[in-house]
């Protein structure tokens, strides 16, 4: 009987070690962060707390007015641009905890999800326009403002913005 336990008891604590040390790499360790990169980024744009940036899902960070308010604000300014082809444009970047963004990451696909490339002065041009965006509200969690991640897709049918989503 104290052999069973014994055994019974190892292995508990081998899989609470195991655990333990997924979720330390879990949380260390993301897909996707969006780290520093001075090619690219702005040195003038800092986040609160460079370990912990979290997604926008988790911390309700928006847009004041929700897409429609970005819709209406991008509008004005993406609805002349042409970009030959269809597809799909993807900014990702940080809305740190005083609300400004920054840290860019732009992902193009075909209608086909496969990797295409639009013409980079336009996607400068969208990206110029998102920067002016001036209403974004830092996410919060447990009553603690946060920096988080954003993701804006561009539809593009017949080279023309389709859908801002």
């Amino acid at each position: 009987m104290k052999n069973k336990l014994n055994l019974f008891l190892l292995i508990s604590f081998l899989i609470a070690l195991v655990l333990t040390i997924w979720l330390n790499y879990q949380v260390t360790n993301r897909v996707g962060d969006l780290s520093f990169n001075k090619e690219i980024d702005k040195s003038t744009f800092k986040v609160c707390d460079e370990k912990r940036i979290l997604q926008y899902y988790s911390t309700k960070s928006n847009y004041q007015g929700g897409k429609k308010a970005i819709k209406k604000e991008l509008w004005k300014t993406t609805e002349q641009l042409n970009f030959g082809n269809s597809g799909f444009i993807t900014f990702r970047f940080i809305i740190n905890c005083n609300g400004k963004i920054g840290r860019f990451r732009i992902k193009t696909i075909d209608s086909e999800l496969k990797e295409n490339s639009f013409d980079s002065l336009k996607i400068k041009t969208l990206q110029a326009s998102i920067i002016k965006l001036q209403k974004w509200n830092a996410g919060t969690w447990k009553d603690k403002t946060l920096d988080s991640y954003f993701v804006l897709n561009f539809k593009i049918e017949q080279g023309k913005i389709t859908d801002i989503f």
